[in-house]
């Protein structure tokens, strides 16, 4: 028996953009990927992309739900933050259409608030975090660029927290002393221990990142090592930051091998209810338990 579409989902990033056919309960039928992401789209140009990449779906009159960076300032049309605490009811009821598509629908993002003061936001791993199936108090941990340490209670968003870890490892790669001669990740286990357990015992961050070049003069780490060392010491130096969520479940959510590093430091620092979910089928799912609750 056939499958029928009942939702058309984009999941729109900084740098691309999924495409999927969903049917009823979320599930993904079908997909596609395009590189002409958010961070380098006008507002006009929005719509002709998204007819590139799905007009044969958009055709047949489906819904359209679009997650992600086309609802950011100076993108296809700006989509305010919700203030936390926020569930798919909050984001449904503040879904928008942009100007030149009346059927396409946007999904708001999330701002944590600290007495009415603006202190972070998110866009796209809010979709995510609705469509798990969560235990209650859980925190959704999204590696990444932008690491996100997201607090849930209740089956809402509570608070959340962003690391630029991502970044800053790629800046010091490409832009530091540090970086000079330095291999690529992923080679050497040891390294990273070693670096996430000087960070978890040591919070001096920028003095920790010194100790690459230290540890190289000193004939203790080799140029193939370095990486796999300065990643350990950053993802171990986001760990120690939120060590006060170490009792509670936690449900890693991003590419796969970099999850499982995090996985790696998390255990090292005495996390034990860790779990790694599948990123597109998440957010898949939580667009579909969006759109319900808009169609209601």
């Amino acid at each position: 028996m056939s499958v029928t579409t009942g939702l058309i989902g984009v999941d729109w990033g900084t740098s691309n953009l999924r495409a999927m056919r969903i049917a009823e309960g979320g599930r993904v039928l079908d997909s596609r990927s395009d590189p002409r992401g958010a961070g380098g789209l006008a507002s006009d140009q929005f719509h002709n992309v998204l007819q590139d990449v799905a007009g044969d779906w958009l055709s047949e009159g489906l819904p359209v739900l679009i997650s992600g960076m086309a609802g950011a300032r100076g993108r296809w049309r700006e989509m305010a933050y919700l203030p936390c605490p926020a569930g798919v009811a909050d984001l449904a009821g503040a879904v928008a259409s942009p100007d030149d598509a009346p059927l396409v629908r946007l999904v708001p993002g999330v701002a944590a608030l600290e007495s009415e003061r603006l202190q972070d936001v998110m866009r796209g791993e809010e979709t995510q975090v609705f469509g798990l199936d969560l235990q209650d108090d859980a925190v959704v941990v999204g590696p990444g660029t932008h690491s996100k340490w997201i607090r849930t209670a209740q089956g809402r968003i509570t608070d959340f927290r962003t690391f630029m870890t991502g970044e800053l490892f790629a800046a010091i790669r490409k832009g530091t002393i540090l970086g000079a001669d330095m291999g690529d990740p992923g080679v050497d286990d040891d390294a990273f221990a070693s670096g996430v357990e000087r960070a978890l015992h040591d919070p001096a961050v920028t003095a920790n990142l010194f100790s690459v070049r230290v540890e190289g003069l000193a004939g203790r780490l080799s140029s193939t090592s370095a990486a796999d060392y300065l990643s350990g010491l950053l993802i171990g130096a986001e760990v120690a930051a939120q060590i006060d969520a170490r009792g509670r479940p936690i449900l890693l959510i991003g590419a796969e091998p970099l999850c499982r590093r995090y996985a790696a430091a998390l255990a090292q620092a005495d996390f034990h209810a860790v779990g790694i979910a599948d990123g597109a089928a998440a957010t898949a799912l939580g667009l579909w338990r969006i759109h319900e609750a808009v169609s209601r």
